[in-house]
């Protein structure tokens, strides 16, 4: 029985994908196969894809969508997965060529109390010079208390590479907006985390690029995302505020994005759950305000 899929999501991203296709063909363990969910190219990506399925020594599975964002690809792809466990290759990415390896050996290495409640095994990935990307994880971490070793992972910032269960997984689809074809990942990962634990690694899985300017995955500045995201962290995420600097940021970035994007106080007052919550996020509007205003020519109407 095949163990991992290999999930891409893409889009218009044909001259990147022989970089992921590449680095799945040199894979030191062949128990995977490729899942692409296709959002709606139009540059040739699907026979692009049927040349790798003819050259391929590995399964790969394609399916086109109509274009509604990475979140909508992720969503789509819950329905094919059918290995207990899913790690991403973004389009313009690789893997290193023991990545399935490592994956599979530390999901079987977990004790089983401690497999029972890991939903996610978090490694690390290289720059295109080898060098490590971020903060390397500290040793000891996941024998910590639960406070402790979240506080931890937080000091570890930086682009990290995780592996899935996906039965846990499949649980959490990404919310979808009719006004934004962007969705934070963090939003959906952190309420996972809340009810599961993460299993934290310094083993290399991917190497990450940074060539690219339109890829699915790269952060851009979507301010009604941010919006959207920034509800989130302030009203599920504020328990941390004194340990996650993300929730503080947002306290902020709530009130600038609902400016940026023309929603009204009102409407963002009623968005949030807790009275003493909405009146930190107005003493943020005349941070916001000041900002808005030396940056007019970011101001959209959605």
């Amino acid at each position: 029985m095949v163990e991992m899929t290999v999930f891409t999501a893409t889009y218009n991203r044909k001259e990147k994908l022989r970089r992921a296709y590449k680095s799945l063909q040199g894979q030191s363990c062949k128990n995977f196969e490729w899942l692409i969910i296709d959002d709606g190219s139009t540059d040739g990506t699907q026979e692009l894809i049927s040349e790798f399925i003819e050259s391929a020594d590995f399964e790969i599975r394609y399916f086109w969508k109509e274009n509604g964002g990475r979140h909508t690809a992720v969503n789509y792809s819950y329905k094919y997965l059918r290995t207990p466990y899913v790690i991403t290759l973004d389009s313009d990415d690789e893997l290193v060529a023991d990545a399935i390896e490592k994956a599979i050996r530390i999901w079987h290495s977990l004790p089983v109390d401690v497999y029972d409640k890991t939903w996610c095994v978090s490694g690390r990935e290289i720059d295109i010079n080898g060098n490590m990307v971020g903060q390397p994880y500290p040793d000891g971490i996941n024998e910590l208390a639960p406070k402790e070793k979240r506080k931890q992972f937080l000091r570890c910032e930086g682009e990290k590479h995780c592996c899935r269960k996906v039965s846990v997984l499949v649980q959490y689809p990404f919310p979808v907006y009719p006004d934004t074809k962007f969705v934070s990942e963090n939003t959906v990962w952190e309420l996972i985390n809340k009810s599961y634990d993460q299993f934290y690694v310094n083993e290399v899985f991917g190497i990450y690029h940074e060539d690219s300017s339109d890829s699915l995955s790269k952060r851009t500045h979507h301010y009604k995302s941010f919006y959207y995201a920034g509800l989130f962290y302030v009203n599920e995420m504020f328990n941390e505020f004194f340990i996650n600097k993300t929730t503080r940021k947002y306290i902020v970035n709530v009130s600038r994005c609902a400016l940026l994007t023309g929603v009204r106080y009102m409407t963002v007052m009623s968005s949030i759950n807790k009275w003493y919550k909405r009146i930190l996020v107005t003493f943020g509007y005349p941070i916001s305000g000041l900002w808005v205003l030396l940056h007019p020519d970011r101001i959209t109407r959605q």
